[in-house]
C-alpha cells in the first residue's frame, strides 16, 4: 500500500535525480511531473538514472489519480 509518506520520499528523490536534467522547471508538482513524462525523454533519455526518475514520476501520477485529488 503505497502512502503519502511513501510519495513525498518519492518526490525528494525524483528532485534529486532530476536536478541536472533539461527541463523547463524542477520542482515536483504535478504538472511538472506530467510534463516530464511527456516530453522528459527529449534530451535526457540517455542521463543516468533516466529510467528510475520516469518511473517514479508515473508512480506519483497514478497514486494522485487514483486518490481522485487532481483537477482536469
Amino acid at each position: 500500500m503505497t502512502t503519502i509518506y511513501r510519495i513525498l520520499t518519492l518526490r525528494s528523490q525524483w528532485i534529486e535525480l532530476v536536478k541536472d536534467y533539461k527541463l523547463e522547471e524542477h520542482s515536483g508538482t504535478i504538472h511538472n511531473l506530467r510534463s516530464f513524462i511527456e516530453t522528459g525523454a527529449k534530451g535526457n533519455r540517455f542521463r543516468q538514472n533516466f529510467d528510475v526518475s520516469y518511473e517514479i514520476a508515473k508512480t506519483i501520477i497514478n497514486y494522485y489519480e487514483s486518490m481522485g485529488t487532481l483537477g482536469r
